[in-house]
């Protein structure tokens, strides 16, 4: 349905339907709106999304360790670096550091928090 059609049902010019939903403008009777609205036939599927649902971050396939965001700033994903005596994960965008282990897997386990 085009804002030329929509405007035309609810009686108004189709340049004021565009303006409300750039929000320039607002309706002056929300009433006719939600009244257009209750007349449209309802859709399967809308509503609420189920609950239950697990993000996951990525997908790997092929089970290779990979480090996850940064618990700190959520922007980046972790890189395992060597370091005096050890290998530890930091964080490219805010270097934030994790705990240092002997070796790297050792050091992703940490970093992604399975240790």
């Amino acid at each position: 349905m085009t804002a030329a059609e929509v405007a035309r049902q609810i009686g108004v010019r189709d340049t004021t339907i565009y303006d409300w939903l750039l929000g320039q403008a607002r309706p002056a009777e929300p009433k006719r709106i939600a009244a257009f609205l209750d007349s449209l036939p309802r859709e399967d599927g809308s509503g609420i999304a189920p609950s239950g649902y697990e993000y996951r971050e990525y997908k790997n396939w092929r089970g290779i360790p990979k480090p996850r965001r940064c618990p700190f700033c959520k922007e980046a994903k972790g890189d395992i670096r060597r370091s005096r005596g050890g290998f530890l994960g930091v964080c490219p965008n805010c270097e934030a550091r994790g705990p240092k282990r002997g070796s790297r897997d050792e050091a992703l386990a940490a970093w992604n928090g399975k240790s």
